[in-house]
């Protein structure tokens, strides 16, 4: 009995150790493929990430792409539009001077009694529209008595650009000049903003022959149009990034050794250590 007893209980001691045995190669067996899992998922997660990130990458590339287009494009239809206004422009401008060359043209081909007629009424006919009745009449007889005595000056007086309105504006400009070198040579300055002088009658009817001479007055420059170009308002040029600073190492100051003489020692008090 006592054999089979021992026995027994060493089989089963056999049978424990071996299902002990096979039960801690299964949680090794568990934990590694837990460990498997754990990396393959860890690999996986990097790989979405990377890929994640190059998808970024191309969508921002794409987009910078996509913005400089339409800045370019932007750029040429504001050049596209500025060649079509100028070219308009031209076109009008090339209108108008054969429209008052032909004027002209046909104004100097009339006979001498039409020609004389027609600058005086033209010249007549320019100054009822202005309100100094008293300075016009003197002015503007003059002109047309100089269309009577000159043929040359009466087809200049019928050019396109030559009205009497501008012939006073000419002529108020010199006057305004005169007055200015007259104040100056005489060292004298407007009182209360009002300074009088006298313009004589002279220089005013010159300045009215010396107008219808003129091909270049400033004047008759002040209905032309001027071509502006307008600057293009697209994208402004990218700020250049500042370069950050680098801090400095704080340089740590140590504090000076504390005094110890004349300090009592704990040691030489007791005679030294235990």
């Amino acid at each position: 009995m006592g054999i089979f007893s021992e026995m027994d209980i060493e089989l089963k001691s056999g049978t424990e150790e071996t299902a002990l045995d096979a039960a801690e190669d299964k949680d090794i067996l568990a934990k590694a493929q837990e460990r498997d899992d754990a990396r393959q998922q860890a690999e996986g997660e990097a790989a979405k990430a990377v890929l994640e990130q190059l998808a970024q990458t191309e969508s921002k590339a794409e987009a910078k792409k996509a913005a400089e287009a339409s800045e370019a494009e932007k750029r040429k239809a504001h050049e596209e539009a500025k060649a079509k206004r100028k070219a308009e422009w031209e076109a009008k401008k090339k209108a108008r001077e054969e429209e008052e060359l032909f004027a002209w043209e046909n104004a100097v081909a009339l006979d001498d009694e039409a020609l004389v007629a027609a600058s005086m009424k033209r010249l007549g006919d320019d100054a009822e529209r202005l309100t100094r009745r008293n300075m016009k009449q003197c002015v503007t007889e003059f002109v047309q008595t100089l269309c009577l005595e000159d043929l040359d000056f009466a087809r200049q007086a019928l050019h396109p650009r030559k009205t009497m309105i501008r012939c006073f504006r000419y002529i108020n400009r010199k006057a305004r000049a005169f007055v200015e070198q007259e104040m100056k040579d005489n060292d004298e300055k407007p009182v209360n903003g009002v300074y009088g002088s006298d313009v004589p009658d002279d220089l005013c009817y010159q300045w009215a022959k010396e107008y219808f001479w003129d091909m270049d007055a400033e004047e008759d420059k002040e209905d032309e149009e001027k071509f502006v170009p307008k600057p293009y308002t697209g994208k402004p040029a990218p700020k250049p990034k500042k370069k950050a600073e680098k801090k400095k190492p704080e340089s740590k100051v140590q504090a000076p050794p504390k005094d110890t003489e004349g300090q009592m020692d704990l040691f030489s008090l007791t005679g030294g250590a235990a």
